[in-house]
């Protein structure tokens, strides 16, 4: 009995080494078809004009091969992306399409994967000036992805599309929408990294719209609730930027400035910083005596 226990082991043994051996081997032969299409495409994209027909031939063909014969490996996945856009670069919108909704349908897409199909399915509709489409693609990205960084961003990638066409009504709009938008995911992620990114870019755009008092406010709230060190060097060169010479209130930079000395541990930083201050501090005095 112990015998057929041990030769029906050795057995599945046998078949699990040869299993992950085959595993092994088709992963390396679908990602060396893969470096081998895109070391190809490389010199397709350098001479687009002089290249023959048949190197795009055989970029396509090599990746839908790949796709065929070795679908579950990691490579293909990299494929699918690879595959829409060799098609999107080539103009065959067509073909890209359904490429990408084989990426969003899949069961294991994670959600950096699914933000950057729905990303790039946009696009494709972008290219061919069908905005409401690309928008609906976006907006997906935008409710469903949030948490990723194609997802925090694509608001303000709405806005500067209207701004790229001209169209300041809609950008104006589609900004403080994008406001809004990031308005609530900090309150909901507040202390979180999420939330520190959200108010950091409802500070770019207040920023940009040229609504210093808001982007002075965001950035006194950031400050407040995010004493990391680094979060407050990010700050300083906005401190400048609206305190100083856009609502041309240094006495507000001047706290903020004191504020920050007051809260790093880095020695250097605190030595700019005190250089900053008492330069600011001086030309404050000279001022107040010539008035």
């Amino acid at each position: 009995m112990k015998k057929t226990v041990l030769i029906l082991i050795s057995i599945l043994v046998a078949v699990y080494i040869a299993l992950t051996l085959f595993s092994v081997d088709n992963e390396y032969v679908a990602e060396k078809m893969l470096y081998r299409a895109a070391k190809t495409n490389e010199k397709i994209t350098a001479n687009p004009d002089v290249v023959p027909p048949s190197m795009r031939d055989f970029v396509e063909k090599s990746l839908q091969k790949i796709l065929e014969k070795y679908p579950e490996t990691d490579a293909a996945k990299a494929t699918r992306f690879a595959l829409a856009e060799f098609y999107i670069y080539n103009k065959k919108y067509d073909k890209a399409l359904p490429v990408l909704d084989t990426i969003i349908s899949a069961k294991d897409a994670d959600k950096m994967t699914l933000s950057r199909a729905y990303f790039v399915k946009g696009n494709v509709y972008e290219r061919q000036n069908q905005w409401d489409k690309a928008l609906a693609e976006y907006a997906i990205l935008r409710d469903k992805y949030n948490d990723t960084p194609l997802g925090m961003q694509i608001p303000i990638y709405i806005g500067n599309y209207y701004i790229g066409k001209g169209d300041d009504e809609r950008a104006d709009r589609a900004f403080r929408e994008a406001a809004a938008f990031y308005d609530k995911i900090a309150r909901e992620n507040k202390g979180k990294v999420m939330g520190y990114t959200a108010l950091s870019l409802m500070r770019d755009i207040y920023i940009k719209s040229k609504e210093y008092r808001r982007a002075g406010n965001v950035i006194e709230e950031i400050l407040e609730d995010y004493k990391a060190e680094i979060a407050m060097i990010q700050q300083l060169p906005y401190v400048e930027l609206v305190f100083e010479k856009s609502l041309k209130e240094p006495e507000k930079a001047l706290e903020i400035y004191k504020f920050v000395r007051d809260n790093t541990k880095n020695d250097n930083l605190k030595k700019l910083l005190d250089k900053k201050i008492d330069d600011m501090s001086k030309k404050e005095t000279e001022d107040g005596k010539k008035r």
